[in-house]
Order: C-alpha cells, then sequence, then structure tokens
C-alpha cells in the first residue's frame, strides 16, 4: 500500500484535513513523537497528514465536525499528551455532533441498566422502551497491547497479530505482512498473492454467513439462524482444510503463506463448491420470508450523512449509499488482476446492511473459485524477508467490516510504534448512535446487523 505523507504546520491541521476530506476517506488518527498523523485513503493509496507539536502547543480538533474521529483524538490526548482545543463529549463511543431527526429518548423516565455484549459494556434505557443512551465505552486494551509490541522484531511479531482476534485473523494478518514487506521491499510472488485471496475471502464468507444468520434469528426465524450457523461451521471446516486452523491462524505471514497452507487444492474446492450450492438456496428462502423483510426494513437505520460523520467503512458504509471497498479503490495483491464487485445499497437499515453481505458472499465464492484457477498447481514458495532496519508504512487491506489499517515503524531493527485500527473500531459509535432511535425490542437485531467485535473495537 503506497503512502503518501505531508507535513504541515500544527495550526493548520483543521482547514488541511478539512481539504484531505474532500479527495479521501478518513481512516483515523494517531500519534508518534509528538506528532498527530490523520490517515486518508485515496486512490493513489494512503496519505497521511502529520504535524509537529511542540509540548503544549494546541491542536485544532476535528472531532467536533467529524465525531467519527473522537476516539482517536481522545486517545492521542489520553495517552500521548497531545492538547486539543476542543474535544467534544467524553471519551469511549459517545457520538454529539451529530443532527439526525431520530428520536430522543426521555431522561427524566425511570431507566433500567441492562448488560449488553461480550464484554458486558451497559446500555440503560427507559421504561417506554426506547434507549436512553448506550454506553459502549472502549476499554483501550490496544494501548497497553500496542505499548506491549514495542521493541519486537517485527517478524517474529507476526504470530502475535493473528491472536489479537479469532474473527478478523486473516485481513489484519494480511495488512501487517504487508506493512513488514514494504519496508523490507519483499516481491510476493502471484501465486502466493492468488493464495492470500483465497483465505481472505473465507474469512469473509463464514463472518457473513454469521451475520447474516444472527440477524435471521433476532427476527424471531430461528430455523434461518440454525440453518445459517450450520453453513458457518461447515465454512469454518474448509478453513481447517486451506489452512490448518478453523478462524485461519499465522496462515498469512511476512512473505507470504505458512507452510502447507491449501496442501489439498482439489479437495478444498470440492468442499466450497457443495457449500456454494446450500449457500445459494439459503439466500434464496431467507429473501423469501416476509417476516424476514418486514423485520429488516427500516429498522437500524444509519443515513448517509451520519455514516460520513462518523466515518464508517466496510459494509455498514456501503449499505448506507458510500462506494468505497478497499480492494476496488486501491486494488492490492491478486485483487490487482481479479476485480471485485462492489455492493450498494442506500438505505442504510437492517435489510441492506445484510443485503450488502448477501451479495459478497456471493462475490466471495466467484473470486475464490477465480483465484483457484489462476493459481493452479503453482507452489507457495515463500519469499526470504530481511530483518528490516528502519522504515515505516501503513497498510490498508478490506476485511469482513472493512478498513484494517495497521501502521508500523521499525527503527534498529525493532518495532518502535505500532498501531492497529481495526473496523469494529471504526464502526462501533454508529451502533450506539443508530440504537439511540430504535426501541429496545430490536436492539438485538440492529446491534447484529452490524456484528462488530467487542475486542477489535477496543483497538
Amino acid at each position: 500500500m503506497i503512502k503518501h505523507e505531508t507535513e504541515i504546520p500544527a495550526a493548520a491541521v483543521r482547514p488541511q484535513v478539512g481539504e484531505r476530506l474532500r479527495l479521501g476517506t478518513p481512516l483515523g488518527a494517531y500519534a508518534l513523537d509528538h506528532r498527530v498523523r490523520y490517515l486518508f485513503l485515496e486512490e493513489r493509496g494512503v496519505q497521511v497528514l502529520s504535524a509537529y507539536t511542540d509540548r503544549g502547543q494546541v491542536v485544532e480538533a476535528i472531532s467536533p465536525f467529524l465525531p467519527g474521529l473522537q476516539c482517536d483524538e481522545q486517545e492521542m490526548a489520553d495517552d500521548y499528551g497531545i492538547v486539543f482545543d476542543d474535544l467534544s463529549g467524553p471519551a469511549g463511543l459517545e457520538v454529539n455532533a451529530i443532527k439526525t431527526n431520530r428520536r430522543e429518548a426521555n431522561h427524566d423516565l425511570d431507566t433500567t441498566t441492562f448488560p449488553h455484549g461480550l464484554d458486558a459494556p451497559t446500555s440503560p434505557f427507559s421504561t417506554r422502551g426506547t434507549f436512553a443512551s448506550l454506553n459502549a465505552k472502549s476499554r483501550k486494551l490496544h494501548h497497553s497491547t500496542e505499548r506491549g509490541f514495542e521493541g519486537e522484531e517485527p517478524l517474529t511479531f507476526a504470530s502475535c497479530v493473528t491472536g489479537m482476534c479469532g474473527r478478523c485473523n486473516a485481513s489484519r494478518s494480511l495488512a501487517y505482512a504487508m506493512a513488514v514487506e514494504s519496508i523490507s521491499h519483499a516481491r510476493i510472488s502471484e501465486p502466493a498473492q492468488a493464495a492470500r485471496l483465497i483465505i481472505a475471502e473465507l474469512e469473509r464468507i463464514y463472518n457473513h454467513l454469521f451475520d447474516l444468520a444472527l440477524c435471521a434469528g433476532a427476527a424471531g426465524w430461528n430455523l434461518g439462524r440454525s440453518s445459517g450457523i450450520g453453513l458457518k461451521r461447515r465454512a469454518l471446516r474448509i478453513c481447517q482444510a486451506a489452512a490448518g486452523h478453523p478462524l485461519l491462524c499465522d496462515a498469512i505471514v511476512p512473505g507470504g503463506l505458512r507452510d502447507g497452507v491449501l496442501a489439498d487444492r482439489e479437495h478444498i474446492q470440492l468442499l466450497l463448491l457443495m457449500l456454494q450450492e446450500e449457500v445459494e438456496e439459503y439466500l434464496t428462502v431467507l429473501l423469501d420470508q416476509p417476516a424476514i423483510r418486514a423485520s429488516w426494513t427500516e429498522v437500524g437505520t444509519l443515513t448517509r450523512e451520519a455514516a460520513y460523520a462518523l466515518a464508517v467503512v466496510g459494509p455498514v458504509h456501503r449499505a448506507s449509499g458510500g462506494a468505497v471497498d478497499v480492494r476496488d479503490l486501491v486494488p492490492y495483491g491478486a485483487y490487482r488482476w481479479l476485480p471485485i464487485r462492489v455492493a450498494h445499497e442506500e438505505k442504510g437499515d437492517v435489510f441492506a446492511r445484510c443485503a450488502i453481505k448477501m451479495s459478497e458472499v456471493r462475490d466471495s465464492f466467484r473470486l475464490v473459485f477465480q483465484a483457484f484457477e489462476t493459481l493452479g498447481s503453482d507452489q507457495l514458495n515463500r519469499a526470504a524477508i530481511a530483518v528490516p532496519g528502519v522504515g515505516e508504512a501503513v497498510t490498508v487491506v478490506e476485511g469482513p467490516r472493512g478498513a484494517e489499517t495497521v501502521a508500523l515503524t521499525v527503527r534498529a531493527g525493532i518495532i518502535w510504534r505500532v498501531h492497529f485500527i481495526s473496523a469494529s473500531y471504526r464502526n462501533w459509535p454508529a451502533v450506539r448512535h443508530v440504537a439511540a432511535s430504535d426501541i429496545v425490542f430490536d436492539s438485538p437485531l440492529v446491534t447484529r446487523s452490524f456484528n462488530l467485535c467487542h475486542h477489535c473495537g477496543s483497538h
């Protein structure tokens, strides 16, 4: 992934970022060596705006105008001492700067708090059945995690990346491997690139099948839930056959792929053909259910304006009128010669998000089979990579939930700074925003249509 860095004065951060927003999609922001860095995705790659801040120098915050960057700026202030003039609202996943027509909960009503999610952030709701707030606060686990990575050797650290999240293994490992390869000037063979595409799309297939199954169950169709989860389990078995691990752990490494990946290609393709047939039948039946259409339509709506302000990525972005898919805008690896078909929806409701995932599942099967055809019987030789002595790279890939970003800085042969921006981290504020306008009864359906990772949400 190409990185273009532009040095700007600290006093010019707000106008320069505002100008860049007209040209690209915001990926996030982070601090390095008393510098604030804002990342944008454009057709030529990642654009970085960097500004040095003297101790105590005030920087004009972007989050009052682009609340999707609130968590990033709050982190820079709390953990790296960057002084901003105005950080709207408290830290975490609160969003205060979006003006929409959503219903506001009456905070004078009695409220009850219930746990919501795997790491149990709390959700107060009113006795009349509307959300008072969704305080799903990021626990900032990634700060201590990232600090723990400093001083590690870039090549040996790759095995730590795959353990950061069970459901984003392939995409995050790919982004990290690409960063190391960029700094090392390594050339990855076309067969290895095609094999990486297969692994990445297998991850997308099982994630989307799981999301659709949960949305079917949350809409009251338990048969759809159980059938979808059964298909997901079959997809995981294919992942096991392809990579030796159902969650694709350590399949993608700097230089290519781990030895033994895609060893029995004919068997894997046969399993995929059978799965594709059943998935197609499942998707057709799913859309034929009147109760599903009624439950998914005009529920959990994220408007185009709110999606832009919250800087969401992935299927959430494309379901609300967005057009950015990293695989299409800045093709990397085998996507350069195996183009994707970008799915688009406009309404931004649960149905739109599910429709995007249905389209992407179908396209993932197409891409996987084309990649197998390109791969043929070629050997997946891993490129030799010298330990990078010094360098910096920012890489972005399109994971199941959207853009997975890795910023890696290496000095004296060790990791000086590594920063991860997960798609879940980018999209969690949208869950809070959307949940505030829906009744509590619909909250499981709404949150499962996003189906973000709670651990990645703290990255």
